[in-house]
């Protein structure tokens, strides 16, 4: 049985949730608690604040870039410090939620390689195309020194290559994974889930409307499409295949024209890009539907939602 509707004292249990569960109710059940939800949220923040202070530490003590400049080192100890929200969130959903392992990842309690690989195709066609239709209608793009490639344009593309990818799925695993999980805990409803998830994400970029209403739109939208693929697609593949195209074909542009700290300390943004950005969610949004359906993706948990009770002594599960 995959979801045991009976109520437990403290527990997210609802008699009314029985059967095979969304992804983003698969934190509501009968063995974790909804205080344990909350107190995860914050444990997962917590530890991506001490562990991304120490890594910021250790690389300042080894490399020190001046004021104004990201190099391949300063890359890829910001990378580093996202990286670090996989083995969080998974720790925290399993051990303090009580979670089946893999449930962040996807309904099937796993990443699914296959179609990630159809996503991440994808993702990076939309990428390209729509970096044509920039560079073709002369839309303004983050700009550089204007003197041709960084002077480690080298370096820097061999760490979005190795290392932006992860730093992508880092994000996705806490905002599109534990949060929208943990806010559809308390929540039936997937737009109020994916809503509440994307003005998290938003606020988490330091942009806000009244300052920079364009950026806010475009980081606002991007959420809003992860969101709804996650719940979509039943997993993180779609959403994580997005956010690595985007970053891996934007900080190689960036390497590739010295605006390499614009694209990652960005402030603001012109309308014109913004316009072409949302676009392009959009159509990887519906491409990936697409996808989804062709390939016929479960978007419910047919697994059961908590670990298994121990049989027999130690280190042995049922499953």
């Amino acid at each position: 049985m995959p979801y045991d509707a009976t109520p437990r004292p403290g527990s997210t249990a609802d008699p009314r949730d029985a059967g095979p569960q969304p992804y983003h109710r698969l934190l509501r059940n009968p063995v974790t608690a909804g205080w344990t939800v909350v107190l995860g949220a914050f444990a997962v923040l917590a530890g991506w604040m001490f562990l991304s202070l120490l890594i910021q530490v250790v690389g300042f003590a080894i490399r020190k870039d001046p004021e104004g400049t990201i190099s391949w080192f300063g890359l890829l100890t910001t990378n580093l410090t996202l990286i670090v929200l996989i083995p969080l969130t998974m720790l925290v959903a399993t051990r303090l939620n009580k979670q089946t392992p893999g449930l962040l990842s996807s309904v099937v309690g796993r990443i699914r390689w296959r179609p990630m690989l159809w996503f991440g195709l994808a993702a990076v066609v939309v990428e390209l195309v729509m970096l044509g239709v920039i560079k073709v209608g002369g839309v303004e793009l983050l700009s550089g020194d204007g003197k041709g490639a960084a002077a480690d344009a080298a370096g820097v593309i061999a760490v979005v290559l190795l290392t932006s990818s992860l730093q992508a799925a880092g994000e996705e695993y806490f905002f599109r994974g534990y949060l929208l999980q943990a806010v559809g805990a308390f929540v039936r409803s997937s737009v109020v889930a994916v809503v509440v998830t994307t003005v998290l994400f938003t606020m988490a970029h330091g942009v806000w409307p009244w300052e920079s209403p364009a950026l806010f739109l475009d980081r606002f939208a991007f959420g809003l499409v992860a969101g709804f693929l996650a719940v979509r697609t039943g997993g993180l593949e779609a959403s994580i295949a997005a956010h690595a195209a985007n970053n891996v074909v934007t900080f190689i542009y960036a390497a590739l024209t010295n605006s390499v700290n614009a694209s990652l300390n960005a402030s603001d943004a012109g309308w014109g890009l913004v316009a072409v950005d949302i676009s392009k969610f959009v159509l990887f949004g519906v491409v990936a539907v697409l996808l989804a359906r062709r390939q016929d993706l479960a978007t419910t948990c047919d697994l059961p939602l908590v670990h298994a009770p121990v049989i027999g002594g130690p280190g042995k599960r049922l499953v």
